[in-house]
């Protein structure tokens, strides 16, 4: 007989998922469901192409901290359980209804991260005032396996039971730039860290909650922002009794929607162009976990597009944004089928001048932003290194800038710039 799989969760090539759910009737307290062709079936093992499947186990204190559903509820809409956790966060939290929105997107996105193209971030800055701990203990009780945590340190990664796939739900975490680097790095599968024991994986969703917001890092622009607002008077406390039974409700039906749709998740086909790339990773993520409701979907774009606006303001004045804008400047010229670094040094100088900052650059400052933009230089003639301005590193540049919010690229496409139109045609 075959060794049992131990199993937080599985999606199969065929449509099958399986799930955890606390059963008190079992000997471990935990049981798996199956759902297959829109038949559940609730069993403590489960076989499944010739492999037999049992419940992962866990440490107590991660099983007492972490919560499960504890049945599957019956087919409803997508419209129907949006609109139902909307009106609940909203009527515990009094807060303004685009930042109610975000937090349904993201609780919506931690049950379908497994199937997401990213697990997207939440960050929520919560000054003083603000219902910071209200807000975590409602989503403690939507999220799919929520595991809050509090001042989170980068020594403690190694240490989180992500074999369980569970979201975090981390307040006041450390914030220094490396460990955002680490949390930016998780949205993405296959990010693993190393540690005592080995390398584990650390990808998973996650929502941020903290008094301060960070500023000039990937985590700033890779992750949904929303602020709380403090309120006047005071909210009404969950009793546990009212807290057992949000949480019985919603777990179910989260994990019915679930099993039921993981197998139709797509990646929305909402006109995305407009935004930065990090913006449009989040566009496609958040959206593709409401399924089947093209209505609910759009409402993700309003969020990201303020966010991207100011994001782009930011880059627009940030150096990589100059040093493109002045490899634009070189391919528009035109004539120059290479630039030297020295050369692109004298415009990007050329640049900050015009724009009233007293600033020299180097060809080294240079050529390390190049690196960063990924794109490809190195030595071009006896005379240095420099970039080769053939199609493939003209279309780059184009791409990169208008990412990048550039300014030549925000006045409009020129006209006799074969790069330019191809953009243009991309969007019509």
């Amino acid at each position: 007989m075959d060794i049992p799989i131990q199993t937080a969760g599985e999606i199969f090539s065929d449509g099958t998922a399986i799930e955890l759910l606390r059963d008190p009737a079992s000997p471990e307290g935990f049981g798996l469901v199956r759902s297959q062709q829109e038949v559940m079936d609730l069993k403590p093992v489960l076989s499944h192409s010739g492999r037999v499947y049992v419940p992962v186990r866990m440490e107590p204190s991660v099983s007492r901290a972490v919560c499960f559903p504890t049945r599957v509820a019956p087919p409803e809409s997508t419209m129907k359980l949006f609109t139902d956790v909307h009106a609940l966060l909203r009527r515990h939290l009094a807060q303004l209804n685009p930042c109610i929105t975000a937090m349904v997107f993201a609780i919506f996105a931690s049950w379908m991260s497994p199937v997401l193209p990213i697990a997207p971030i939440l960050l929520i800055f919560a000054p003083a005032g603000s219902p910071r701990n209200l807000v975590l203990q409602m989503l403690g009780m939507l999220c799919r396996r929520p595991l809050r945590l509090v001042g989170l340190r980068r020594a403690d990664i190694v240490r989180l039971p992500m074999p369980l796939q569970p979201t975090l739900l981390l307040d006041q975490p450390d914030l220094r730039p490396e460990m955002q680097t680490m949390l930016q790095s998780s949205t993405h599968r296959g990010s693993r860290i190393i540690g005592s024991q080995g390398i584990a994986e650390f990808y998973g969703p996650k929502i941020i909650c903290s008094r301060k917001l960070p500023q000039g890092t990937a985590l700033e622009t890779d992750a949904l922002r929303i602020a709380l607002i403090p309120v006047a008077g005071e909210l009404p406390p969950l009793d546990k009794t009212a807290e057992v039974e949000i949480t019985e409700e919603f777990q179910a039906r989260f994990l019915g929607y679930f099993l039921r749709n993981s197998s139709r998740v797509q990646i929305p086909r909402f006109e995305m162009s407009q935004f930065s790339l990090p913006m449009q990773d989040l566009a496609r993520a958040f959206g593709a976990a409401l399924v089947g409701d093209d209505e609910l979907q759009q409402k993700i774009l309003p969020l990201l597009s303020i966010q991207d606006e100011e994001i782009r303001a930011d880059r627009a004045s940030a150096f990589d944004s100059v040093v493109l804008e002045a490899i634009l400047s070189f391919i528009h010229q035109g004539g120059s089928k290479k630039v030297r670094s020295n050369e692109l040094a004298e415009k990007v100088s050329a640049i900050h001048k015009g724009r009233g900052f007293d600033e020299e650059s180097s060809p080294e400052s240079v050529g390390w932003a190049v690196r960063r933009l990924g794109i490809p230089s190195g030595r071009i003639n006896r005379a240095g290194n420099g970039i080769d301005l053939n199609a493939s590193t003209c279309r780059l540049v184009h791409k990169l800038a208008q990412s990048h919010g550039v300014r030549a690229m925000q006045r409009g496409p020129l006209s006799t710039c074969r790069f330019c139109r191809a953009l243009e045609q991309v969007k019509t």
